[in-house]
């Protein structure tokens, strides 16, 4: 019987991967550890133990979601070939150069992502987008009825708004800036004035991401003064990348997405936000509260007559877990445009995307009317899914990738 070792910390749909390397015939032996260890000495640690653990297990290969550097480092130690799914956006472990390992298989949800790293040289990264478990999300969804009412659904553990709304959004607003970043947020100068402007002219451009491109060395120094980010030790990110990514990226997010929930909470349409923020600065909006990933969110994607998708612009090209999962739940997408979204699915079948905040309501409009197309639409990107972006069929891509 053939067997992984599949060192796990909390993330998305990992059930759903263990489930599928099963399906294939493998054994799985997680093992918890932490996403990230900042403390050398202790990750130098927990890479022994890894080691250690590895070379008894007698395993064919080691798996991990998201690609750990530490893992990376035990897995060339013990030369065994180490399979990673990174689907989080900003990921700045990939950028280790650990990932150049020969022993690496690094499967990334985003092809401009797999680019960057190429042209550093690095030859073991490959383009794998994400996936969803139709087959679970049949199972939680063949029961619902279009009336149905939330408060009825299998986890307790939220109040929710009693009905399913015409038109969602699941996911966070990004109104919290992080600690490491308010002195930015606080500068009335020249740096303010140049990061507000470079944000607002990235406000709403779908498929080009020139953030980090505009971080000339001058605003870089300004913004090093103000708020130091540490350079990684044997990483090959720039600073440009860390500030365009992490900080920039998020404002530009949480800008777009509030414009968007005022707007649409404005328009009379019957509209929810589902988040555990605080949004009571926004009077007009329906906030539906937090949804469980695995219990609440596939009703409301199901049922819904609209699911939206606003990427966070630091997914330069790929289409995020939250697309799969809402046509994979028979729901019917409308999203921004992403280029990855071309190579798999084709637009106004599969699901539909929008081009402006203008464009995005009048979509709304329009296929709240024309109930017909909608679901022949939201059919067509479900089947679609089914056969061809289960995480089974993602499981089978990287064990071709790793073993053929």
């Amino acid at each position: 019987m053939r067997k992984i070792f599949f060192p796990e910390w909390e993330s998305l749909g990992q059930d759903f991967v263990i489930k599928a390397f099963r399906d294939e015939g493998f054994i799985v032996d997680s093992y918890p550890i932490p996403k990230s260890e900042p403390d050398q000495a202790k990750r130098a640690n927990l890479a022994e133990e890894l080691v250690g653990k590895i070379i008894a297990g007698g395993y064919d290969f080691v798996f991990t979601v998201n690609f750990l550097p530490v893992v990376a480092i035990a897995c060339k130690a013990s030369r065994i070939k180490y399979l990673s799914w990174v689907y989080d956006s900003p990921c700045v472990e990939v950028y280790s150069e650990t990932v150049a390992y020969d022993t690496n298989y690094v499967f990334i949800f985003d092809r401009q992502t797999c680019y960057d790293l190429i042209k550093k040289g690095v030859n073991t990264v490959y383009y794998l987008p994400v996936a969803a478990d139709v087959d679970y999300y049949d199972n939680m969804t063949k029961n619902d009825r279009p009336s149905q009412s939330i408060e009825a659904m299998p986890s307790p553990t939220t109040t929710l708004t009693p009905t399913i709304p015409d038109i969602s959004f699941v996911g966070s607003l990004y109104t919290k800036t992080p600690p490491q970043f308010t002195p930015l947020e606080n500068d009335n100068g020249y740096l303010k004035g140049y990061l507000d402007g470079l944000i607002k002219a990235q406000l709403g451009i779908y498929g080009i991401n020139f953030l980090e491109a505009a971080l000339t060395q001058e605003i870089t120094l300004y913004m090093q003064k103000m708020c130091q980010m540490p350079q990684r030790i044997h990483s090959m990110e720039s600073i440009e990348w860390l500030y365009a990514n992490y900080y920039l990226a998020k404002k530009v997010t949480s800008l777009e997405r509030m414009e968007i929930v005022k707007r649409l909470s404005k328009s009379g349409l019957n509209f929810i936000l589902y988040t555990d923020e605080d949004t009571t600065d926004i009077p007009e909006l329906t906030n539906g509260g937090y949804l469980d990933y695995y219990f609440e969110a596939p009703h409301v994607y199901h049922q819904g007559k609209i699911n939206l998708n606003i990427s966070l612009k630091s997914i330069h090209s790929g289409i995020p877990l939250r697309a799969f999962d809402i046509m994979g739940c028979g729901g019917f997408l409308l999203s921004n445009f992403q280029a990855d979204f071309l190579e798999h699915f084709i637009p106004d079948e599969h699901f539909v995307y929008y081009e402006s905040l203008d464009d995005l309501e009048a979509k709304t409009e329009y296929y709240l009317v024309n109930e017909n197309e909608r679901k022949m639409i939201a059919r067509n990107g479900y089947e679609k899914v089914k056969n061809h972006h289960t995480y089974r069929h993602r499981v089978k891509e990287m064990l071709d990738v790793a073993f053929s």
